[in-house]
Parts: structure tokens; sequence; C-alpha cells
């Protein structure tokens, strides 16, 4: 099964069932690039923000004892850290992305070339992991051999390893921040069934794409 929704994923989620997935998995918007003057982007902190009802939703709709796995900016990092303890998820640990290939800029003092991939459980209980054991730091040593148009594509062998150590066959992924849908794709790789939501209409016509490519039905709301 694969559900893409293209809106707010704010309102949609409301509509999805208590329990329904078996694994969140998101990328929220972190734009840092806005100058904090009279011309505030209110829009990108709105956005930004998202993420704590965004957790809160997660909370009812991932399973109990399941995760959410959450790619995230070190300049904010404790805004994330905030909003899924508020809504009740149990912080497990943190991965790493480093991008030894791509873009990296001036953070107090060192070049950031990282970013942060948090776990969260969803209350207490036993933590259940499949699939193959890999390191837990991923090296993006090349660019993506296609582009998708997205700021913040990552790299689909990345997300590919993610969902097949915290899911099995036919388990349920959400990505409520779905940009050009590489999580999607590692979904229908393998086997697994997929809720993605994804505002943009250019990158949600993207992503309906890329999984047509691949000749599964779709569900298109």
């Amino acid at each position: 099964m694969i559900e893409l929704l293209n809106g707010d994923c704010l309102e949609l989620m409301k509509k999805i069932p208590d329990n329904k997935a078996d694994l969140g998995l998101l990328d929220p918007p972190y734009k840092l690039s806005q100058k904090y003057t009279t011309s505030t982007d209110s829009d990108n902190l709105l956005a930004v923000a998202s993420i704590y009802p965004c957790a809160l939703e997660l909370s009812r709709i991932v399973k109990d004892g399941k995760f959410a796995c959450v790619v995230y900016d070190n300049r904010i990092l404790p805004l994330a850290l905030d909003a899924f303890k508020n809504a009740g998820w149990k912080y497990v640990r943190a991965l790493t992305l480093y991008r030894r290939a791509g873009n990296a800029h001036m953070m107090c003092g060192w070049m950031s070339t990282s970013d942060l991939i948090l776990l969260f459980q969803n209350g207490d209980g036993k933590m259940d992991f499949y699939g193959e054991c890999s390191h837990d730091v991923y090296v993006k040593d090349k660019m993506e051999t296609t582009s998708y148009n997205h700021p913040a594509q990552k790299p689909l062998w990345i997300m590919k390893d993610i969902v097949q150590r915290l899911t099995r066959e036919n388990d349920v992924v959400i990505d409520p921040y779905m940009g050009s849908g590489t999580t999607g794709v590692a979904c229908v790789n393998l086997k697994r069934s997929f809720i993605g939501i994804e505002s943009d209409k250019k990158h949600f016509e993207t992503t309906k794409q890329r999984i047509k490519d691949i000749e599964v039905e779709i569900d298109f709301t």
C-alpha cells in the first residue's frame, strides 16, 4: 500500500487512524538562512515550529514501542529533542550523516559537514531491530547521480538502511515531510507500505513519478 497525500501534514495527519504506522521517518524543515529583522520570514518560522504538533500526531499514529527517526540540524537540535519529549517520546540515540561530498558551513569554530539522525521510541517496551546492522555514521562520499531539485535530498541507500533496520516487510512507514520521495522509494524497494505527505505540489508530483517508475499501484489523494 502506497498512499501519497498533497497538503498540510498537520491537517492531513489528523485523518490518519491511531496505531496505523510502524515507523515515522522524517526530515522536517529547518531552514536557517533568514535574518531576524522586520522582514522575518514568518512562514519559515511556522514551518520549523511544526515539529511540535507533528511529534504529537506521530505519537498517536505510530504504534506503542515503535520508533520515529528524525533527520535534523545541529544548530537547532534542542527544538527536536524538546518537541518529541513533550509529545511523550523517549530519546534513544543519534546516528550521524557525514557529508564528505556536498556543502559545508562554518559553525562555532568548525566546518559543519554533518546532520544528526535522532531515534525516539514511542513510549516504553522492548526495542525491536531487524535486518542488517551497520555502523552509526553514514558517509555521503559522492553526490546523488540523479537530482530531483529538492534542497535537502537524501541518499536513497541511507533511507533504505534505516527502513530495513527498523521495520519488517509489509510494515507501514509514514513520512509527513516527504519532499522528493526518497523514503517512499526506499519503502517500495523493500516491500514496505508507505504514507507520504508533501505540501509542495512540484515535489509531490516528483514523488508520484518516481514511484510510478517502479510500477506499483498508488493511492493518490
